[in-house]
């Protein structure tokens, strides 16, 4: 099913939990910053919800096979991204379950020479990353991810450096950079911050033109600057311009 399909699917079913906006129309405005008419704070939520339900299915649908096959042709693209093999530093998230295979990007980075940085969940919606060498010590956490030990020593501070990447996780992508979470707002909170290069990674069939147009791009949402897909990669800075 197509992105834009699947929210077609949801959108009757949330259209009465949306709660309307009274604000004043300069508030309402407020919301919107620089990329269009995004939602007001909090009035996607229904569909956010919807959707999240709706792709994770979807996701988890996938042949095993078949995602294996995407995911080694997307992890290839982010190994020859120049932002990847000029960066020192890889901030990068562990796949679990269904979510994009990560592990191949990682040993590439370690067989590069490279850094290697997962993160541990902390208080405040907030990510603390340190320096793994191999995936043996991790622990799991009380999301059912493995994390890295937070020992003092191995812990990477975004940006303090030049060459940092980080790539980063999400159920849905579009042509701008923007991501459909998973809701718990760390990486936005995470994407605020950083001075690095962000890269989204996504199959094909999770990416859309806009999911402002759709519908669920809240204030607080932040972008990626490139997306990688088995297909393209996508800048988010210059939407029609598509590396094949």
């Amino acid at each position: 099913m197509k992105l834009e399909e699947a929210f077609g699917v949801v959108g009757d079913s949330v259209a009465a939990e949306e709660p309307v906006d009274n604000r004043a129309p300069d508030a309402a405005a407020a919301g919107v910053g620089a990329r269009g008419a995004c939602c007001p704070e909090g009035a996607c939520q229904p569909r956010k919800r919807a959707m999240r339900k709706l792709l994770l299915r979807e996701r988890a649908e996938q042949a095993p096979d078949e995602r294996a096959s995407i995911d080694t042709r997307i992890a290839h693209r982010v190994v020859a991204a120049p932002a990847f093999v000029q960066s020192e530093t890889v901030l990068i998230y562990l796949s679990f379950a269904s979510e994009v295979e990560t592990r191949g990007i990682i040993r590439a980075a370690w067989e590069l020479g490279k850094a290697v940085a997962l993160p541990r969940v902390c208080a405040a919606r907030s990510l603390r990353w340190y320096r793994v060498d191999s995936l043996d010590s991790l622990s799991v956490s009380s999301f059912g991810i493995k994390e890295p030990p937070p020992h003092e020593n191995r812990e990477v501070v975004p940006g303090s450096a030049p060459g940092h990447v980080a790539i980063v996780p999400g159920l849905a992508f579009d042509c701008q950079g923007f991501r459909l979470g998973y809701g718990g707002g760390f990486y936005d909170v995470f994407l605020a911050g950083f001075p690095g290069v962000s890269i989204g990674l996504c199959r094909e069939r999770q990416l859309c033109a806009s999911l402002d147009d759709l519908g669920v791009i809240d204030s607080h949402d932040r972008r990626v600057d490139f997306v990688v897909t088995e297909q393209r990669v996508v800048s988010s800075a210059s939407p029609t311009s598509i590396v094949g």
